[in-house]
């Protein structure tokens, strides 16, 4: 049975969103959503507020109905802001280190790779 699974990005600049259906055979992208943080058009840095709204908004749309689980994960942005944002959404959220990134990126070339 297929499944649909969500993956939320985060850093400074953008949120990305991506939904995959999978089986026991493979993961297909059935949606991805980018929204790039225009700081000029609100007026200030990007605040928890902000993106939690953002996610919120999202999570009401027709693409993310059904997704069975979401891993939420951020990178350079500080233990406060990551920990505020956990608390306000509901999610857990993994702040990626450095380290951690070229884990994950190492896993992802090569699960497609082999």
């Amino acid at each position: 049975m297929k499944q649909k699974y969500g993956i939320i990005l985060i850093d400074t600049i953008e949120l990305v969103i991506r939904i995959y259906e999978a089986d026991d055979t493979e993961w297909k992208l059935l949606h991805y959503y980018d929204n790039q943080f225009d700081t000029l058009k609100l007026g200030h840095a990007i605040e928890v507020a902000d993106i939690a709204e953002i996610i919120a908004d999202f999570l009401t749309t027709e693409p993310a109905q059904h997704v069975v689980e979401w891993k939420t994960c951020t990178r350079r942005l500080t233990s406060l802001f990551v920990t505020e944002l956990a608390t306000i959404t509901s999610l857990p959220i993994e702040n990626i280190t450095p380290l951690r990134e070229q884990e994950l990126l190492s896993k992802g070339i090569f699960t497609e790779l082999w």
